[in-house]
């Protein structure tokens, strides 16, 4: 009976023993993934640098984008009965409103930026004089 025992007591050959030193606990890592950053338009983007600049709220203004040529851009702005347009460059990731109204364009102003002729086709230069160009 003792060796009954015995028998049904030993390991299996096949099994090796297993120390407790030796288990290794299981880990389980959960990953959580962030919705893709979404790319906000030009558009929206030179709308929004247009309400900073006038400290009002992006749905407070309308905008008619004449053309947006790689880093320039033109059109009207309108906002609360006043209005006029606008040219913009992007530095970046970032537009900057380089002028905006209902005047004349300073030469000086816009030449840093290159915006193409169909964007400003003339300009005033220090003098007071109008360029073609």
């Amino acid at each position: 009976m003792w060796a009954l025992y015995l028998y049904f007591q030993k390991p299996e050959s096949n099994q090796p023993n297993i120390l407790p030193s030796e288990i290794t606990p299981t880990v389980t890592v959960t990953a959580t993934l962030s919705p893709a950053p979404t790319t906000l338009s030009d558009e929206v983007l030179i709308k929004k640098a247009l309400a900073k600049k006038y400290k009002l709220s992006v749905d407070q203004i309308s905008v008619i984008f004449k053309e947006i040529i790689s880093n320039n851009a033109a059109g009207t702005v309108s906002f609360a009965g006043e209005g006029g347009w606008f040219l913009a460059s992007k530095k970046g990731n970032n537009w900057e409103i380089v002028l905006d109204g209902n005047g004349t364009v300073s030469c000086e102003s816009v030449a840093p930026y290159n915006f193409p002729v169909s964007m400003v086709p003339e300009c005033i230069d220090i003098n007071g004089q109008l360029i073609k160009l």
